[in-house]
C-alpha cells in the first residue's frame, strides 16, 4: 500500500520538507482541468456540421442526407451476405479474440496484399499495416511522416480530415487547387508552388472526395514527377478504388513509380459496404 499512498508526516510529504503554507494551499485550491492544445487545435467540420444542425424535413417527402459517406445508413445497401457469415465465423471460432499483431495478424495482411497488389505495384504482407478504418489508416500516415512545423500539401476542394488530423499535431496543411474546368485536375503550378523544404508529404485522392474525378496515367505521372523533383513523399487516398464510371480507370499511383515513397491508404468500409 505504501507504494500509491501519498503519505503526509507533519511538514513533510513523502519525506521532503514542504512548508506548510504551500500544503495547504495545494489542499484548497480550485480545480483547473484544462484541455491539451491538442485537443484544442482538433476540429471535424463535416462532424460538427453534421451533430449540431437541427432541420425539419419537408413532411411529405424522406429526406437523404449526403452530409457523411456512410453507405448503410438508409439501409438500400447491405453488407454482403458472405461478409456477415465470415465475421460470425471468426467470432465464433475464438481464434482472434485477443490481441494480436500491432500491424495485424498476417493471413488478413495477405489478403490485402493479394487484393492491392497489381503489375509494377505488388506488395508483401510485410508492406501492410491493418488499422481501424481509413481514417486511422491517414492518422498514422500523416504522423509518420510530419512533424509538428512541417507542412503537407492537401487538395482543395478536399476531405476535411487531413487538416483535422494534422491541426492537432501542429502540421500546416497547405491546399494546392483543383480546376474545375479539367475535370478537377490538380493545378500543378500551384502544388510546385506550395513546396519548401518543410513540405513532408503530398496527398493525392483519386478517385476524388468530393469531385469525383479519376486521374490519368500521364497525370497521376505529372504529380509523380513533382514529388521526385523535390523527393516528397506521397500519401494516397484511395478509400474509393475502383469506385468509377464505365470509361474511367482507376490506377493505384503507387504502381507508376519505382522511386517515389508512397503511403496508400484504402479500407472495406466503402466497397465493401462495412463503415465503423
Amino acid at each position: 500500500k505504501q507504494w500509491y499512498q501519498r503519505r503526509v508526516h507533519g511538514n513533510k510529504v513523502n519525506g521532503s520538507a514542504v512548508k506548510n503554507g504551500n500544503l495547504n494551499a495545494l489542499h484548497t485550491r480550485d480545480w483547473k482541468v484544462n484541455a491539451s492544445v491538442v485537443a484544442k487545435n482538433t476540429f471535424n467540420p463535416i462532424r460538427n456540421i453534421l451533430e449540431t444542425m437541427t432541420i425539419t424535413p419537408c413532411p411529405s417527402k424522406k429526406m437523404i442526407s449526403l452530409s457523411i459517406g456512410d453507405p448503410t445508413v438508409f439501409k438500400n445497401l447491405n453488407p454482403a451476405v458472405e461478409v456477415v457469415e465470415a465475421m460470425h465465423k471468426s467470432l465464433d471460432s475464438g481464434i482472434h479474440n485477443g490481441y494480436g499483431p500491432s500491424t495485424g495478424f498476417l493471413e488478413p495482411r495477405q489478403a490485402v496484399a493479394d487484393h492491392v497488389s497489381v503489375p509494377g505495384g505488388e506488395v508483401t504482407a510485410d508492406d501492410v499495416i491493418l488499422c481501424s478504418g481509413c481514417s486511422c489508416a491517414l492518422d498514422i500516415a500523416i504522423s509518420t511522416l510530419a512533424d509538428e512545423g512541417q507542412n503537407i500539401l492537401v487538395p482543395r476542394p478536399g476531405f476535411p480530415l487531413y487538416t483535422t488530423l494534422s491541426a492537432g499535431l501542429g502540421i500546416e496543411t497547405r491546399e494546392y487547387n483543383l480546376l474545375p474546368n479539367q475535370d478537377w485536375e490538380v493545378d500543378l503550378d500551384h502544388m510546385e508552388s506550395l513546396i519548401d523544404e518543410n513540405t513532408a508529404a503530398i496527398i493525392v485522392n483519386s478517385p476524388s472526395n468530393p469531385c469525383g474525378s479519376v486521374f490519368s496515367i500521364p497525370h497521376l505521372k505529372q504529380i509523380l514527377a513533382i514529388a521526385e523533383a523535390y523527393k516528397v513523399p506521397i500519401i494516397a487516398d484511395e478509400i474509393y478504388d475502383n469506385f468509377v464510371f464505365p470509361g474511367q480507370t482507376y490506377v493505384p499511383i503507387a504502381s507508376l513509380t519505382t522511386t517515389v515513397p508512397v503511403l496508400s491508404c484504402g479500407g472495406l468500409t466503402k466497397r465493401f459496404l462495412v463503415p465503423g
